[in-house]
């Protein structure tokens, strides 16, 4: 399977691009956002490869980051959502405005995309819900800089080991902490989290 390619950009259009790299030429389907920022042909160019296999299909997928890619993939495991309509979806709304809509249940967003009718975008937030979380934001809990900083993380452990989930434990103790003056013992903290879950 091709994960990732880097060659010469042979040829350009918004429908597809070559690239090619070790004599061989991968034609490459691609979202809008990632066409417009690749260079001229005859340039140098980079993508994350997503590899489609079903049937009697094979195609490549391009993407300029990893999210994309990985939105990519969970998109066209919900049941009508095909390679063409995700890059459409992709091609509109990036992986953090994405989130957004999820978070926000923002289904006029999505119906504002052609080719997505109100069953379809309910479809998409229903089933992202659970599946997608941006893979920054699962590294975001708090690196230790402060004392207060590696306070919040302990916290954030704490809850998620009681069943929270760590979006909501981390909403939770940001507001908790603003409570105190100093930062506070851990205990303090965990009580004044809880009491906002």
């Amino acid at each position: 399977m091709i994960g990732h390619l880097k060659g010469t950009l042979l040829f350009k259009s918004p429908e597809y691009i070559i690239i090619s790299t070790g004599g061989v030429g991968y034609q490459v389907e691609l979202p809008l956002n990632t066409f417009s920022d690749l260079p001229e042909p005859g340039e140098t160019v980079s993508l994350h490869i997503y590899t489609y296999l079903k049937e009697n299909t094979l195609k490549l997928f391009g993407f300029l980051n990893p999210d994309e890619k990985m939105l990519f993939a969970r998109l066209i495991e919900i049941s009508g959502i095909g390679p063409k309509l995700a890059l459409n979806i992709l091609s509109r709304i990036s992986p953090e405005g994405f989130d957004e809509v999820v978070t926000k249940g923002d289904i006029s967003k999505l119906k504002a995309i052609p080719g997505i009718g109100r069953k379809t975008a309910e479809r998409i937030l229903l089933e992202m819900r659970d599946k997608w979380v941006m893979p920054a934001k699962k590294e975001v809990p708090l690196a230790p800089k402060t004392q207060e900083d590696g306070l919040m993380k302990d916290v954030v452990s704490v809850l998620i080991n009681l069943g929270y989930q760590k979006k909501e434990a981390l909403k939770a103790v940001q507001k908790a902490i603003k409570r105190f003056n100093t930062p506070p013992r851990l205990e303090d903290l965990i009580k004044e989290t809880l009491r906002r879950l």
